[in-house]
């Protein structure tokens, strides 16, 4: 009986993880929006002040430079500080969250890319070969033992020591690559059901995919079993090339939820990729000559790449300071999106490392050369707007 009742738990362990998994940023459908019917004086508005330190009340040793920014299901916003060694977690609001473990989340030395899923996991890369990872989940509601190992007639073991517990609530590896000279830069979550993870590494030159599993659990102080996960490589998507498809210092990194993977890179000839599933690989989605994204002197160094509404494509050039915006559904796909005559169109950013974009459409950019992280609220003027028929 004992037995059964063990395999029952973890069968429930493993399932709430499997489907739990989310994507970078998901963001719902909007049926009707300005971009359907012209947007001649849709913009993204300017949201004043930038939050740089003293506006978000941030106390810190070195100059706030914030290099990557991740949005979670609840709307807090994660932001990587590579001076400071840390990942803040700020409200929309802008302000500081510091209790519910989100102290814990530090330190990580130089953190550059993140992305965080449905099951509150917040992946971290730094620049090494290591894929670290956070629980949000875990320190909200509190951990009181941890599953050491199973007993003769297959009981789980639980450990209460205190040392274990703040492993795992803490910052922890959950993939090291055999290769020392892998340098991850960037890391987004695939699809929900496909319980996988791809990083961009700069030093091996290719992007990689991780397949999630089953890594132990723990006690919560609710009672219940919460699952852990580890990574294991699955496959290299792309490796070194100067043609679509292949990658060249990659940097940036997000996906859908039909398993798309976008990036950008800052050398080789297509500086901006999308990657569709085809059989056990990837295929290039867009092609030169037909699809503007593709333009080889179109970008200069795109560090990020993000996803809004209807998954139109956002990316952050970090050399010619910009943001462009292109659609990537229907006859328009690869096409540019007008962001208007004011606000985001016409912004220049210093040294800035990464764009995201959060369920109310609101594009954030992590401007590190400045200290600070400006936000545009998508809007549609009056003139926009359908006219109802009598």
């Amino acid at each position: 009986m004992k037995r059964l009742i063990f395999y029952i738990v973890l069968a429930t362990c493993i399932t709430y993880w499997l489907t739990s998994c989310g994507r970078k940023m998901p963001l719902p459908v909007v049926e009707q929006h300005a971009e359907a019917f012209g947007a001649n004086d849709t913009t993204y508005t300017e949201i004043t002040p930038a939050w740089d330190a003293t506006v978000l009340g941030y106390q810190a040793t070195a100059p706030f430079a914030p290099v990557d920014i991740a949005v979670g299901e609840d709307g807090y916003l994660f932001v990587a500080d590579s001076a400071n060694d840390r990942v803040l977690v700020l409200t929309q609001a802008g302000t500081i969250i510091r209790n519910g473990g989100m102290n814990r989340i530090a330190p990580i030395s130089h953190p550059k890319g993140l992305d965080i899923d449905s099951k509150l996991n917040l992946l971290i890369v730094n620049g090494t070969n290591v894929v670290y990872c956070w629980n949000q989940y875990i320190n909200l509601v509190g951990v009181t033992e941890i599953v050491t190992g199973f007993g003769p007639d297959s009981s789980f073991v639980f450990s209460a020591d205190e040392s274990m517990i703040d492993s795992v609530m803490g910052i922890y590896p959950v993939y090291i690559d055999p290769d020392p000279s892998a340098r991850f830069q960037g890391i987004a979550f695939g699809p929900a059901n496909k319980n996988t993870v791809f990083v961009t590494d700069n030093g091996i030159q290719r992007i990689v995919q991780l397949k999630l599993f089953f890594g132990g659990a723990v006690k919560l102080a609710n009672g219940y079993l919460h699952p852990l996960f580890r990574c294991e490589k699955s496959m290299n998507v792309a490796s070194y090339g100067s043609g679509a498809g292949t990658v060249d210092m990659p940097r940036g990194i997000t996906c859908d939820h039909r398993a798309n993977i976008y990036f950008t890179q800052l050398s080789g000839n297509f500086l901006v990729q999308k990657l569709a599933p085809k059989g056990e690989g990837y295929v290039s989605a867009f092609t030169l000559y037909e699809d503007p994204i593709m333009d080889l002197n179109r970008f200069q160094r795109p560090f990020d790449v993000a996803l809004g509404q209807n998954d139109a494509i956002f990316i952050l050039d970090n050399e010619a300071g910009t943001v462009q915006k292109f659609f990537n559904k229907g006859s328009k796909a690869g096409q540019l999106v007008s962001l208007g005559k004011t606000g985001l169109a016409i912004a220049k950013f210093i040294d800035a490392y990464s764009v995201a974009v959060d369920a109310d459409e609101i594009v954030y950019i992590a401007e590190t050369g400045k200290s600070r992280i400006r936000r545009f609220q998508y809007s549609v003027s009056e003139s926009d707007l359908p006219i109802e028929q009598p």
